[in-house]
């Protein structure tokens, strides 16, 4: 027999033996909280939500932050530095018969000076409005729509995943049924694993 089909028949087993365990409560739920408060150790959905907001960095105090910075972006002066270089030739010369005395040439003052200046700026109208604002503000608004979004979907798989786990509950089906199920919760638990970047199933566990 091979592993393949060892890991097979371990899945049916354990198909079999949840079936026949919520078959004996089924009867006994006689509320839809009863049912839902079988799931009350998972996470809710808001929890999943701050899970997707917290891994996709789209939590409104990570946008107030990045307008803030783009405001306070204009405290900040802009730099110039100069470098000047000198090499001013102070010559007083004689004319004479319109030739220049070579003593006077020789005794010529050379002066070189090097000179850095340095400014800063402020442009404190950027503090009302600024290029780099209007930018911040217009990648804001596509992070929102992305938000909104990620989390529609996110909370969409939620509850596609919360009324199979209730169908499976209480409608237990034949062994094939019960395996496809299996599966499909598994998949669905992915996609959640998936926007919360593994969060979801770690929280399941730890509850």
């Amino acid at each position: 027999m091979t592993l393949r089909r060892l890991s097979l028949q371990a899945l049916v087993l354990a198909v079999l033996a949840t079936g026949l365990t919520n078959a004996a409560v089924a009867g006994d739920f006689r509320s839809a909280d009863d049912v839902l408060a079988q799931f009350k150790s998972e996470p809710t959905v808001l929890d999943l939500q701050n899970m997707v907001l917290e891994y996709s960095k789209t939590d409104n105090h990570y946008v107030e932050a990045w307008l803030a910075a783009s405001k306070n972006s204009a405290l900040l002066p802009t730099f110039e530095v100069d470098y000047g270089y000198d090499n001013g030739y102070g010559q007083d010369f004689d004319y004479a018969d319109g030739t220049v005395s070579s003593e006077l040439l020789s005794a010529s003052n050379v002066d070189l000076k090097n000179s850095v200046t340095a400014k800063a700026k402020w442009d404190f109208t950027k503090l009302v409005m600024s290029s780099e604002r209007i930018r911040v503000i217009s990648e804001t608004q596509d992070i929102v729509k992305l938000r909104d979004k990620v989390l529609d979907e996110a909370t969409r798989v939620y509850f596609d995943r919360r009324r199979l786990q209730v169908d499976m509950l209480m409608n237990q089906g034949d062994v094939k049924t019960q395996i496809k199920n299996e599966l499909r919760l598994e998949e669905l638990t992915a996609q959640l694993d998936a926007y919360t970047g593994g969060l979801f199933s770690r929280k399941l566990k730890n509850k």
